[in-house]
């Protein structure tokens, strides 16, 4: 069964501005200057620029020296500002004129209070864990109150014991996301949820030690980052009110202007495409044209209703296919803009197709309630593939392979699912990494409850201290891999398609979204560290790199015709770019 509908409406939201860094070589920097911190400290600084009345913000960082080096933008009044984990940002206001290069001295000082600056990371890593109580205790508060947005949130406030049970209570009801049932966990350890956290953020406690990641350095600091606004549609056209660009503020919200950018891939011509999921229905797609910053919006309707969209991607033609709500996939040529709707025979899977990807065969599969469906163009046909068991879990992430194989998350059940399209089998592995030591962060109690309420198997439920929490993976479409990001287990799993054989990698932050470059690189966003980290498998070594504001991100796209790495920001109504330069690129602007 096929539907196929044009885009019924379509709006332009006209932010045009040609303030936007493109890639392209010009003759010298609008821009230079220095960066230090009060004490000591000079690499790794972002320095971030915006142009009066503008939608992008224009970010790099300062190198060994202290030195920053910014592309060629065109004239005005700018916003420039540095900033700095532990530092209170420092400001600055000038202009570009002409040719003219304008230069920047900015001396950060130390804030009073870090907290709520703090990734997720540097929280976990301040929580004591001498005592298996402790451990215990950090790993189901991880697990049951940080899958949806990360521990600052929360954490930079103290409460007594009934202030955080009230804060818990609260919690309690707005866990349903996806059908995922953490609410039966979170209210389980209601009580010593509150203790613990009273124990740790009350209005006594002693304060924990914080250790400070570093700064980026080297490659990572050579970077250059794009920011764009992407504002609601309609008459308002506001941008978020807290769009992550401020760190001492804290991490924003999905509140106040923010639209809930879900995914982001860039098409051939290097122009972006995203989808909407959330807030107000007032698009299914949006375009970013990076030569100007114009945003448009794209209205699909399905009936009276405008359809939203979750997942994005784009095939090796350069054809994008998207997820259109509760079933449909979607099919844009992004040169023409033309759409096409097609919807799988009804009962196949159900649900929304929750991450969408593509195969060097030409298949389309996109992640169902109870595994997978694989949509071919050529003959507009669909297949359904079935987990093997448990088939209730909450299937996430969906990947195919360079052989034309399926594979997806069972979310709830820590397991990843392989589908062979010419057997028709499908094969199940567990993510369980050899260090997680499941007596260490349970008690006897603990385990005979997990097994009465059906953890990993029929409860639809994994919120228990060792769960790992697979999330949307990748595959590596001219290699043997598909890569899985535990995102609580703070491990990305790579499985040989052909033997099943796993090997964990340890990272820093929780992985969200995995895509593998040309190249075979691995990279994911740290979903709320506001960084991305690349893996190169060749040296097995982990390279990070800090995004410009704080962004809660589900998803990253790789851009392999420029090198550049795409980023969406749901909170913050934000489309990050960041893309690569050489030493001798910017020694060159300078």
């Amino acid at each position: 069964m096929i539907a196929r509908r044009p885009a019924l409406a379509v709006f332009v939201i006209a932010l045009g501005t040609s303030a936007a860094f493109t890639g392209a070589q010009a003759p010298t920097s609008s821009l230079t200057g220095t960066a230090k911190l009060a004490g000591g400290g000079v690499e790794g600084v972002v320095v971030s620029a915006r142009a009066a009345g503008s939608n992008i913000t224009t970010s790099v960082l300062t190198d060994g020296r202290g030195e920053y080096v910014f592309p060629p933008l065109d004239g005005g009044p700018y916003d420039v500002w540095a900033q700095a984990t532990g530092y209170q940002p420092a400001r600055a206001s000038l202009a570009i004129e002409g040719g003219r290069q304008a230069h920047q001295a900015f001396t950060l000082n130390a804030i009073d209070d870090i907290t709520p600056q703090l990734s997720a990371s540097e929280w976990f890593s301040a929580m004591p864990e001498e005592t298996k109580e402790q451990r215990r205790m950090k790993a189901i508060f991880r697990t049951n109150c940080t899958a949806c947005h990360g521990p600052t949130h929360a954490l930079q406030n103290r409460f007594d014991e009934n202030g955080w049970r009230a804060e818990v209570m609260f919690m309690e009801r707005m866990t349903g996301t996806g059908g995922i049932n953490r609410h039966t966990t979170v209210a389980h350890y209601r009580d010593e949820l509150a203790r613990y956290l009273a124990s740790l953020r009350g209005p006594a406690s002693p304060p924990l030690k914080f250790t400070l990641q570093p700064r980026p350095s080297g490659d990572a600091a050579h970077v250059v980052f794009t920011e764009y606004d992407v504002p609601l549609a309609g008459s308002r056209l506001e941008r978020a009110w807290l769009d992550g660009s401020d760190w001492s503020i804290g991490w924003p919200t999905a509140s106040l202007g923010a639209r809930w950018i879900h995914d982001i891939v860039p098409d051939n011509d290097g122009n972006a495409w995203g989808t909407r999921d959330r807030g107000p229905a007032d698009m299914s797609l949006f375009k970013i044209d990076t030569k100007t910053g114009d945003v448009t919006g794209y209205i699909i309707r399905d009936g009276k209703t405008i359809r939203r969209s979750h997942s994005i991607t784009k095939d090796r033609n350069g054809i994008i296919w998207f997820d259109g709500g509760n079933g449909p996939l979607g099919r844009l040529d992004p040169r023409t803009e033309t759409f096409e709707m097609f919807t799988p025979p009804l009962n196949m899977g159900g649900g929304q197709l929750t991450t969408v990807d593509w195969n060097p065969q030409g298949k389309i599969w996109g992640a169902t309630n109870r595994g997978a469906n694989r949509f071919d163009p050529e003959t507009n046909t669909w297949t359904h593939y079935e987990s093997p068991t448990w088939s209730n879990n909450f299937v996430y992430g969906t990947a195919t392979d360079a052989e034309g194989n399926g594979w997806w998350t069972q979310y709830t059940a820590d397991k990843v699912v392989k589908a062979d399209p010419k057997t028709g089998k499908t094969y199940e592995v567990a993510m369980r990494p050899p260090w997680v030591n499941v007596d260490d962060v349970t008690t006897a109690a603990d385990r005979e409850w997990y097994q009465a309420m059906g953890v990993m198997t029929w409860g639809n439920l994994n919120t228990v201290p060792y769960g790992q929490q697979p999330r949307r993976m990748g595959a590596d479409k001219r290699g043997e891999y598909v890569w899985v990001p535990n995102n609580v287990g703070n491990n990305v799993a790579r499985i040989n398609i052909h033997s099943l054989e796993v090997k964990y990698y340890r990272v820093d932050g929780n992985p969200y979204f995995v895509t593998v470059d040309k190249d075979s690189n691995v990279w994911t966003n740290l979903f709320s560290d506001a960084k991305v980290a690349r893996l190169n498998p060749r040296t097995e070594q982990w390279t990070y790199y800090t995004l410009p504001s704080r962004c809660e991100s589900r998803n990253i796209s790789v851009d392999d015709l420029r090198g550049d790495v795409w980023v969406p920001c749901a909170n913050t109504s934000r489309v990050i770019r960041m893309h690569p330069r050489t030493a001798a690129e910017i020694e060159a602007l300078k």
